[in-house]
């Protein structure tokens, strides 16, 4: 259970660890594998369809010659049975002129069929159209004769004997007045007659059953010629007669062949040639029947080959989809997520909190580096603090003692300063005891204008310590805040690089992501010239009429499978370009940052400025200082002289007793009055 538990955790730290670009080269590698595998099946399944598109073309061509192989010889069957019926010349030239035509259509046929067995049909077809052309001829040489007897002795011979039968006539009436021979001549001209109607009913019509009155009435001819003859009894008339009935004869024997040949133009057309075109007719509606049949199959194969094609390529697209989708998750959230944390880490270091745990810290890739280094940052920022706390408290502690020293320089000073001055007061007293009264109101007031003077001396000198204390301080703090606003721009400078980069990098996913969009276009471009492929093989399918239906059924198969496999990479090409847009706010995102970071740079340059300027007015400061110690000296001169006015007054007055009691009793209240004073300085 706690390997199963830490599998996942291992796998996700693993692509953790890898580099950024190795983490997009392997997203998108995946879904150009896909892709690559999404092209391979639809090419493989496009090219079988066209495969067997072009099988089922070439079983169309098969049944569509088979179809044009029947209908011709219908046709020249037809023209062969008119000329056999009618012994026109139209119709026998009509189907010479078909013949060659169509021999030539059942050779192309049989060079061009490779099924085995409509290969055999076609050539039985061809052999017994071969054969029902020499029988054709054979027809025509029998019709051509028989035409010959009727043209050349069957109708002259009839109109000759019928000329001659009413010759015949007319001389039994007016040579021997003989009404019998007038009836007998009468009815062998109606027999005549009826033999002539029945061999046309025969030969014209093809009644078979003229043939059998035709007999009789040439038996019945015979019969009345046979009896005139018994009746003649004129030499012109016998002669007549004697014509009459050699024509007759002749007329019956060229009947007879004309009969017989009108019997087997009757066989040949309607024996062997019927044979042959019924053998004929089976060949093709065989042929007809068996590539109607596989047509059928391939159509059916060809469908579900289109299915599986387009559920295997959906499938693809479905698995391509959700990789990209899974593997975009994945790379975004290992991007995004570490840097909006070392985003939080880094502000809460700009405020000051060096205890936050900075997020990405032991990662191998570029997160982890950034992190690495702001964690450098970090320990680095904390020792210089702690070193800077450490440095200005003992500057502070060094700058107390010096002030304190000082401080009691100057109370030491002043002592000795004024205790010589009381002393010298106190000793000049005696002196000046003489002279008291007349110097007192000049000593007095001397008196007041040196501790006028001297207090305000005493205030100069500690307005001036107050003064070089706090420009010191001044000093070390502009020097400070100097040196972190240099800090600062540099770490600024250092954030604008890294921004940069990292937009660079962006810039380059961008790149991929366009080129994928290229790919994306490339296979839509193939899904709508296939589209129009389809869109012409169904108009082509909807020219051919009846023997197109079953193509321009296979025809929007394909038109579907294009149509989805467009709405499919239209789909993919959806989601790169929200690939494209989410890299384009990142980069919009990080050249902000970078704005904002150069913004900081131009603020921290603009304090550098300011702080000095802030060093000008120090040493503004310091040099105003120095023009008050010179004051302060002035005035410390200006004393000496009031000292030294105040001792030639203390000569005057040293002769003055009460003037000089009054001066020491002064000099013992001064003495007091500088002893707490000074104690006072020192405990300060």
């Amino acid at each position: 259970m706690s390997s199963q538990a830490h599998a996942p955790i291992s796998l996700f730290g693993f692509f953790n660890n890898r580099r950024i670009n190795t983490k997009i080269m392997l997203g998108f590698a995946s879904i150009l594998a896909l892709t690559a595998v999404l092209a391979v099946v639809s090419y493989r399944g496009l090219s079988e369809v066209k495969a067997g598109f072009d099988t089922f073309n070439q079983r169309v061509a098969v049944v569509g010659m088979a179809r044009e192989v029947d209908r011709g010889f219908v046709g020249y069957r037809r023209l062969v049975r008119e000329y056999a019926l009618t012994g026109e010349a139209a119709p026998m030239q009509e189907a010479k002129r078909r013949q060659p035509v169509l021999a030539e259509l059942i050779g192309r046929a049989v060079a061009e069929t490779k099924n085995p067995e409509r290969h055999k049909k076609f050539v039985e077809l061809g052999d017994a159209f071969k054969l029902y052309g020499d029988q054709f001829d054979r027809l025509i040489a029998l019709r051509q004769k028989q035409d010959r007897l009727v043209r050349e002795t069957l109708d002259p011979l009839g109109l000759a004997s019928r000329a001659e039968i009413e010759e015949m006539q007319a001389l039994s009436v007016s040579r021997s007045g003989n009404s019998n021979n007038m009836v007998l001549a009468g009815e062998a001209l109606k027999q005549l007659l009826l033999v002539r109607l029945n061999v046309n009913k025969l030969l014209g019509r093809h009644e078979q059953s003229a043939a059998d009155g035709a007999e009789r009435a040439l038996a019945a001819l015979k019969v009345a010629m046979a009896a005139f003859s018994a009746s003649i009894v004129n030499d012109e008339v016998r002669k007549v007669f004697a014509e009459v009935n050699a024509n007759v004869d002749k007329y019956a024997d060229t009947y007879h062949q004309a009969a017989h040949n009108a019997h087997e133009i009757e066989l040949l057309s309607n024996g062997e040639m019927t044979k042959l075109a019924q053998a004929i007719t089976a060949d093709a509606d065989a042929i007809k029947a068996s590539g109607m049949a596989e047509e059928k199959q391939i159509e059916h194969e060809t469908a579900e080959l289109i299915v599986s094609t387009e559920r295997l390529v959906a499938i693809l697209a479905i698995g391509a989809l959700v990789l990209g989708l899974a593997l975009a998750w994945l790379i975004g959230r290992a991007i995004a997520r570490p840097v909006i944390g070392l985003c939080a880490g880094m502000r809460e270091l700009a405020d000051g909190n060096f205890q936050v745990v900075l997020p990405g810290l032991g990662r191998g890739d570029e997160v982890g580096d950034m992190a690495q280094a702001v964690e450098l940052f970090k320990v680095k920022a904390e020792e210089k603090a702690r070193a800077e706390a450490d440095a200005k408290a003992a500057e502070d502690r060094r700058l107390a003692a010096l002030r304190k020293q000082e401080m009691i320089q100057l109370a030491d000073q002043f002592e000795g300063a004024v205790g010589e001055i009381v002393q010298t007061v106190s000793s000049a007293s005696t002196e000046l005891e003489a002279s008291a009264t007349t110097l007192t109101a000049t000593a007095e007031r001397t008196q007041q204008v040196t501790t006028a003077v001297a207090a305000a001396s005493e205030e100069a000198s500690t307005n001036v310590s107050s003064v070089a204390s706090a420009t010191e301080e001044m000093a070390s703090s502009v020097n400070e805040i100097s040196r972190q606003v240099q800090e600062s721009a540099r770490i600024a400078d250092e954030a604008v690089s890294q921004a940069q980069s990292t937009n660079a990098q962006v810039g380059e996913l961008s790149a991929a992501a366009s080129r994928i969009g290229d790919v994306v276009e490339l296979i839509n471009q193939i899904a709508g010239q296939t589209n129009l492929l389809a869109l012409n093989a169904t108009i082509e399918a909807a020219r051919a009429g009846e023997a197109g239906r079953g193509f321009a059924v296979v025809a929007a198969e394909v038109k579907a499978l294009a149509e989805q496999t467009a709405k499919a990479t239209g789909e993919i090409s959806a989601q790169i370009s929200g690939i494209q847009s989410a890299t384009d706010q990142s980069v919009t995102a990080i050249r902000q940052i970078g704005g904002t970071i150069s913004k900081m740079s131009e603020i921290a340059s603009t304090i550098a400025a300011a702080v000095e300027q802030q060093g000008a007015a120090t040493q503004e400061i310091s040099r105003n200082i120095q023009q008050a110690a010179i004051g302060t000296q002035e005035v410390s001169e200006n004393i000496v002289e009031v000292q030294r006015g105040a001792t030639e007054t203390g000569s005057a007055s040293g002769q003055v007793l009460g003037a000089a009691q009054s001066l020491s009793r002064d000099s013992t209240m001064l003495k007091q009055q500088v002893s707490s004073f000074l104690a006072t300085v020192r405990a300060a």
